[in-house]
């Protein structure tokens, strides 16, 4: 009777030992990971570097015709995603700006930046020296739209003519094109041959959801342990 006893005990024992790695399997499983965005378009170069020596000017133009340059940079997104946030290479031609600095995601129109989705404010000051290899400009969306595949969107740059920002180039060889404006983002023309300013697009963050199989794993392990206990008991 006694070696009976320690005999159920120690099956007892061993499903016991079963259900609770099972379920602590399942427990690690089901904890969500750690939140990522998604690159959704980049040229910058390895370790987010871009061209310190130059860029396309934004603001006076510094060329005598006194024209208020604005700039856009493309990109098409190869799956939908939810836009998270951007970094852009700027910096300010003879210090930091001294002017605000607007930033746009905008729709396209005719190959041309058009309608704005979300726009953006660098303060004015915010902004390094032409030359350094100063941190990217990074914005996060607050309004987090969708992007979608396939379709092309444009990120804008403009300030007041009172100002001369660089946008510093991209130093991987991206040709894509660049969108020019006299007259400080309200008409837009080009491509003109210009090299592309560095910048990157990132998607929303996002932390993965556990799926319900794994769920449901870790409800049968401590159910089936319970009712091993009871019948046990009885």
């Amino acid at each position: 009777m006694i070696r009976l006893v320690y005999t159920q005990l120690g099956k007892i024992g061993q499903l016991a030992k079963f259900f609770v790695i099972s379920s602590c399997c399942a427990l690690v499983l089901i904890a969500p990971t750690a939140a990522r965005a998604t690159v959704i378009f980049s040229n910058l170069g390895s370790g987010s570097s871009y061209d310190t020596t130059g860029g396309n000017i934004v603001g006076d133009g510094l060329d005598g015709y006194g024209y208020n340059y604005a700039l856009g940079g493309t990109f098409t997104p190869t799956a939908n995603y939810t836009l998270g946030s951007f970094q852009l290479a700027l910096n300010g031609v003879f210090g930091s700006n001294t002017d605000v600095v607007n930033v746009a995601l905008t729709n396209a129109s005719a190959g041309l930046p058009g309608s704005t989705i979300e726009s953006f404010s660098i303060a004015a000051g915010t902004l390094g020296l032409l030359g350094n290899n100063n941190p990217l400009i990074f914005e996060n969306s607050i309004l987090n739209p969708l992007l979608s595949a396939g379709t092309q969107y444009w990120i804008t740059v403009s300030t007041a003519i009172t100002s001369s920002v660089a946008w510093n180039w991209n130093n991987i060889g991206d040709t894509a094109d660049v969108a020019t404006s006299l007259d400080g983002g309200s008409t837009w023309g080009g491509p003109y041959g210009q090299t592309p300013g560095a910048f990157e697009v990132d998607s929303l963050s996002q932390t993965s959801v556990p799926e319900p199989s794994t769920m449901l794993l870790l409800v049968f392990g401590l159910a089936g342990l319970a009712g091993f206990r009871k019948k046990f008991k009885s």
